[in-house]
């Protein structure tokens, strides 16, 4: 049995890796994302539930958001078995993001408040919060996406024009 101390870091690594520029999905990281749905759905906190693939509340359970979890359930086994514990010695793994869009100041930040949970009840976090900020501040997917289809469709009905003329 390893020392549950050294799990300690297990949690920051997990936020860390998920927020990450390696986290890119469809034109945005992780934290652009974040914001993006918090501003667009009111929703102030999001909880990712790592292990059972789930994000809280509903209306924030989007495909980007959940694109990397699979990644981190294997950090996690990775760092269990490096320490010397089985994937079920964690009961729980979470990371809580609270989106402060009322504050103009910050519009842009976001706070990840990671832990995991064992077997016995011990829940390990970092010692400070991980702040992490949004790149493109009006980061939004929609828009870019009708942008696309405009073009797309442009483009098309120029090349139908073409060939008539």
């Amino acid at each position: 049995m390893g020392k549950e101390r050294n799990l300690n870091g297990t949690p920051e690594n997990l936020a860390l890796s998920y927020l990450s520029t390696l986290g890119y999905y469809d034109g945005g990281y992780m934290a652009d994302w974040l914001n993006f749905i918090a501003r667009d759905k009111n929703i102030k906190k999001i909880e990712v539930d790592i292990l059972n693939d789930k994000i809280e509340p509903e209306e924030a359970d989007i495909r980007p958001l959940k694109v990397d979890l699979k990644k981190l359930r294997g950090i996690l086994k990775k760092d269990l078995s490096n320490n010397g514990f089985e994937m079920d010695f964690i009961k729980k793994a979470v990371m809580e993001f609270e989106i402060p869009f009322d504050n103009p100041r910050i519009k842009n930040t976001v706070y990840c408040y990671p832990f995991i949970e064992d077997k016995n009840g011990k829940i390990y976090k970092p010692k400070k919060r991980i702040i992490e900020t949004a790149y493109e501040v009006d980061f939004n997917p929609i828009k870019k996406m009708r942008m696309k289809t405009e073009s797309v469709t442009k483009s098309w009905i120029d090349r139908i024009k073409e060939m008539f003329n």
